[in-house]
């Protein structure tokens, strides 16, 4: 007789098994990717958004640190504040050479804008041009200092000595910047003339007795 050789297969219990085990093994390969992935994109939008404010604060830093006491010729405010938005000349280095800016910092539907006009002296309906700063920004106040800490500035001709910034994201952040400005630069005084030096050999005056 010849002996027979029988194939032994996997059962279907076995199958099953084993398909529950791979289903698994890929799930929890999934939820680290899929958390890894969340990780990135939110580590990702983080920096994006500490860009835009150490950006915003760059930009802020500058303009009030290098204040200057020139209004428009169509506008006769130096410092111009109208709720959270602030208004102000400041200074610009273009291709080597420095001039007068005028810039306009607002929010609006979320997002702060650094307006800036074209030339400081334009006609009064040249617009500015409109650049996005910072985005998802729920709210904006100002303060500003001259012989103490006001909440709103309406001495047109004059500058704060400070300025004081507070953000509130929509996400809950709170940030907190103070900027100090040149104020109001006081007029050099006039130089003394130099006494005129004594003439030499001059004739002696006269004394009568």
């Amino acid at each position: 007789m010849k002996n027979t050789q029988r194939q032994r297969g996997f059962t279907l219990l076995e199958i099953m098994i084993a398909l529950t085990i791979f289903a698994v093994i890929s799930t929890l390969a999934w939820q680290i990717l899929d958390g890894a992935m969340r990780t990135s994109s939110a580590t990702d939008a983080s920096a994006a958004k500490l860009n835009e404010l150490q950006r915003a604060w760059s930009l802020m830093e500058r303009d009030f640190f290098q204040l200057q006491a020139r209004a428009p010729r169509n506008e006769p405010d130096l410092f111009l504040q109208e709720g959270d938005a602030v208004e102000l000349t400041t200074l610009n280095g273009v291709s080597g050479t420095v001039q007068l800016e005028r810039v306009h910092w607002r929010l609006e539907r979320g997002r702060v804008y650094r307006d800036v006009w074209p030339v400081i002296d334009s006609p009064a309906d040249v617009k500015p041009e409109e650049v996005p700063i910072i985005s998802e920004v729920k709210s904006m106040q100002w303060r500003f200092y001259r012989n103490g800490w006001q909440k709103s500035w309406d001495d047109s001709a004059h500058l704060p000595d400070g300025v004081e910034l507070t953000l509130t994201m929509e996400n809950g952040d709170t940030w907190h910047w103070v900027f100090t400005t040149p104020g109001d630069m006081p007029d050099a005084a006039a130089a003394p003339q130099p006494a005129a030096p004594a003439a030499e050999n001059a004739p002696a005056p006269d004394v009568k007795s």
